[in-house]
């Protein structure tokens, strides 16, 4: 049977309520190391507002599909949706909401500890999320290319090519020789019927 990897970006959430960079103005800007560096706190609001949209989210019918065909996904996004909805094997090559982390000590706290200080409680340090800014490496790359790597075929969804993890990704996939299928618009409605049109009923 053919095996295959998903890649995904904003637009699968979409559905769930989570806008995506597009749909929100000047968040992007908001969300580098330099921006981080010198405006934590501003930084840190701009950051706690969408972990409030993120934590109202449930998955869409677009990542329930995913994880019904067990299919392994790599993603750019960090709402969790991918494991709320219960698939095995995820990358979130950004990072999540799961903790944050002392950048002098490396003590970790989880994101809650934010909402009382920005600062190590050990060492006074500064507290970072466990998420890739941009101008950040993404410290997963590899794991991200291995996944890819192990499918007959990349099911794209929701992203657009603006950004570069998507176009590495995509490249990587194509220098390897599989087949690159992408599904940008209503991906709740259009991946159930894909996988199931490619791999079987359920």
């Amino acid at each position: 049977m053919k095996k295959i990897a998903a890649f995904t970006g904003a637009g699968i959430s979409k559905a769930s309520g989570i806008p995506t960079f597009q749909d929100m103005d000047g968040v992007r800007e908001k969300l580098s190391i330099d921006y981080f560096m010198s405006n934590t706190e501003d930084f840190y609001r701009v950051l706690l507002e969408m972990k409030r949209n993120i934590d109202n989210a449930s998955p869409n019918a677009a990542h329930m599909a995913l994880t019904e065909y067990d299919i392994p996904v790599v993603t750019m996004n960090i709402d969790g949706l991918h494991k709320k909805a219960g698939s095995k094997q995820v990358v979130e090559i950004h990072g999540n909401f799961d903790y944050v982390f002392c950048t002098r000590c490396n003590k970790h706290f989880d994101f809650s500890y934010v909402n009382k200080s920005l600062h190590c409680d050990e060492c006074s340090g500064l507290l970072k999320p466990n998420i890739v800014l941009y101008g950040e490496n993404i410290p997963r790359y590899y794991d991200a290319i291995d996944l890819i790597g192990s499918a007959d075929e990349l099911l794209v969804v929701g992203t657009s090519f603006y950004t570069s993890t998507a176009t590495m990704m995509v490249g990587a996939a194509q220098r390897a020789g599989i087949k690159v299928v992408t599904i940008n618009k209503e991906a709740e409605y259009e991946v159930p019927r894909y996988l199931r049109e490619q791999l079987g009923g359920k």
